[in-house]
């Protein structure tokens, strides 16, 4: 999921209903790619957090893909993840047109 964003507050119930729909019982990689994110809406994390700990059994990996600057978002996703009890792993390597289809851990 490519997020240029802020996800608007009446958008986050649409957002979920999507993600729900869309990622397999089992085996999931999911990948938020925020490099392109412009600004941010707080109240998006504890949805989001509620999203991931109840659907850890259909996850194998979660990537957040962010520019090197966002320290904020950086920060914003370890919460979640200590919070929803499920790894993160957050990369910031990637040039801002790299593509998400060949993605290596």
């Amino acid at each position: 999921m490519r997020f240029v964003g802020p996800t608007e507050t009446h958008e986050i119930a649409d957002f979920i209903a999507a993600l729900s729909k869309h990622v397999p019982e089992r085996g999931a990689h999911i990948i938020f790619d925020l490099r392109e994110l412009q600004g941010h809406n707080l109240e998006t994390r504890a949805p989001i957090q509620r999203w991931l700990s109840a659907n850890r059994p259909r996850i194998a990996k979660v990537t957040v893909v962010v520019k090197k600057a966002m320290t904020i978002i950086k920060m914003a996703a370890s919460v979640v993840a200590l919070a929803a009890r499920i790894e993160i792993e957050i990369r910031d390597d990637l040039e801002s047109d790299a593509s998400m289809l060949h993605l290596k851990g």
